[in-house]
């Protein structure tokens, strides 16, 4: 397999890099601020001109980065992708059911990938690949075949998807725990395995690390500078008790392939499901999707305690117009619930933003004959190309501007301490629906004393410490993340100054407060 210096020379320029103070993200020695998609089901899906129109729509969106599986959650063993392609050659080509050879690609296959990742590349947007779905190492939502719960398939698959994809993004996990049931199927509404006649934890970490060895080792010829691929992992938002919580951090502690530090938060409403069939697991533990700020503060946290000083993401948070739960008798995630956990992230010290629509990650297709909407908890009800233009999409592109237009953007920290007033930190009851996020008000600065700034997700009015400041001229403004639209708030004077936003009430009244030295 031989790329073309032509392929290599267009992913080596959209290479995302570690910045040297270990908090933020470059590409090019620019900062690069991340402001993803997912579209997990774009290689499995999609034909040649679906994927332009989707592409060509996210990058005017200022979408940079897209997820891509590459063997699909959704039919990847049942259906081939819309060029009748299988990822894998099967194991007995005359079988009636597809058993995929994991240790043979194929090329055919993998030239609709190269298509999705050039094209993405020609609008400006890096595809962040998934080898695998994590179903295919351990059964954690819905049981699926575990093709990849052994080393030497994980290193080979590994190993090939880092020679043929260099310098792009990876995604190690795939929406899965490393800690997880014995051959148990869990399913997610009832919140129980319906299968596990031994209960037994296995820990799935070798499986992992070895596609982590892979990816290293693939894309060692491409890298002649010493530098290390860009690998994550991708947790689910649920844990077993007396296991590490999901982040990726906690998960892999010592794994030096961890470029940066990732949670999902998750769609869950619930903090706690009922406990499991076996009395001796106990209760369930799920991220409360609208707490994303204190899963980046953990996060952000960890990193200064071991002193790995990484970036920290949220790379999964609740979907918008997706049920709670992805159960359709709940209500929807709305626009402003992805403001207020994404502002709210970026304000606790996330390096960027990954947004998600139910409809577009499946990329559901009411009309499909070939692809037929997935039999699945999580179907949608929309067509894909129906909901690219979801208020979110936009309101997601703001916070990118908005973050890339402040001066000194190496020197931003999260700093409570400058809010005198209460910013509603509290821990949430389990019966709030709301979260942390629709509640605190948090602050961020330039720690060379620039600028501050303080988010106000309901319209609170609170009392801030602008002394940290570095002069005697301060000028205020008003920022609507909805409108993308500045209101001068005039000048205001060093100390404490009591700021009063503009509206004020639930979700469409969140404002950012912003104070710079003139």
């Amino acid at each position: 397999m031989v790329r073309s210096a032509e392929h290599i020379a267009r992913s080596k320029a959209l290479e995302i890099r570690v910045h040297p103070d270990g908090r933020y993200l470059v590409s090019g020695g620019k900062p690069f601020f991340w402001q993803a998609d997912t579209a997990w089901e774009i290689f499995h899906r999609l034909d040649e001109d679906e994927v332009k129109l989707y592409l060509n729509k996210r990058a005017k969106q200022g979408f940079n980065v897209i997820f891509g599986v590459l063997f699909a959650e959704h039919g990847g063993s049942t259906l081939p992708n819309r060029q009748g392609e299988w990822p894998f050659h099967p194991k007995d080509p005359d079988a009636k059911e597809y058993y995929p050879d994991v240790f043979r690609p194929n090329e055919k296959y993998f030239e609709f990938v190269d298509f999705v990742i050039n094209y993405a590349a020609s609008v400006g947007i890096r595809v962040a690949i998934q080898p695998v779905w994590g179903n295919y190492v351990a059964g954690i939502y819905h049981r699926i075949e575990h093709y990849f719960d052994n080393v030497d398939a994980a290193l080979a698959f590994g190993k090939y998807c880092g020679q043929r994809y260099p310098f792009l993004p990876y995604l190690n996990g795939g929406d899965t725990q490393r800690y997880w049931f014995d051959d148990a199927v869990f399913n997610a509404r009832a919140g129980k395995p319906t299968r596990a006649p031994h209960v037994k934890i296995i820990d799935y970490g070798p499986v992992f690390e070895a596609f982590a060895d892979g990816i290293v080792a693939g894309e060692s010829s491409h890298r002649t500078d010493g530098s290390q691929p860009f690998i994550t992992f991708h947790p689910t938002a649920s844990w077993l008790p007396d296991t590490p919580e999901p982040y990726a951090s906690h998960l892999f502690p010592h794994s030096k392939w961890l470029t940066i530090d990732a949670i999902q938060s998750g769609h869950s409403c619930a903090l706690k499901y009922p406990p499991l069939t076996d009395p001796s697991i106990g209760t369930l533990h799920f991220f409360l999707a609208q707490n994303s700020v204190d899963h980046v503060r953990e996060m952000y946290a960890t990193s200064t305690r071991d002193g790995t000083l990484r970036p920290v993401i949220d790379l999964e948070g609740h979907y918008e117009s997706t049920h709670y739960d992805f159960k359709p008798e709940r209500d929807q995630w709305k626009a402003s619930n992805i403001r207020q956990g994404a502002w709210q992230a970026m304000f606790a010290g996330a390096a960027g933003v990954t947004y998600g629509v139910n409809s577009v990650w499946q990329m559901n297709n009411l009309n499909s004959k070939s692809h037929p909407p997935i039999p699945h908890h999580t179907v949608s009800a929309a067509n894909w190309y129906d909901e690219l233009d979801l208020p979110g999409a936009t309101y997601v592109g703001n916070i990118t501007r908005w973050f890339l237009s402040r001066p000194s953007y190496f020197s931003r920290i999260p700093d409570q301490s400058i809010l005198i007033s209460d910013t509603f930190d509290r821990p949430v009851p389990d019966d709030d629906y709301d979260g942390k996020d629709a509640k605190l008000i948090s602050a961020t600065r330039d720690s060379n004393g620039k600028w501050l700034a303080v988010y106000t997700p309901v319209g609170h009015e609170f009392k801030v410490d602008t002394s940290s400041l570095n002069g005697d001229t301060l000028s205020a403004v008003w920022y609507d993340p909805r409108s993308d639209k500045e209101i001068s708030a005039g000048s205001v004077e060093s100390g404490r100054v009591v700021a009063r936003p503009p509206s004020s009430g639930k979700d469409d009244h969140d404002w950012v407060y912003y104070v710079a030295a003139v």
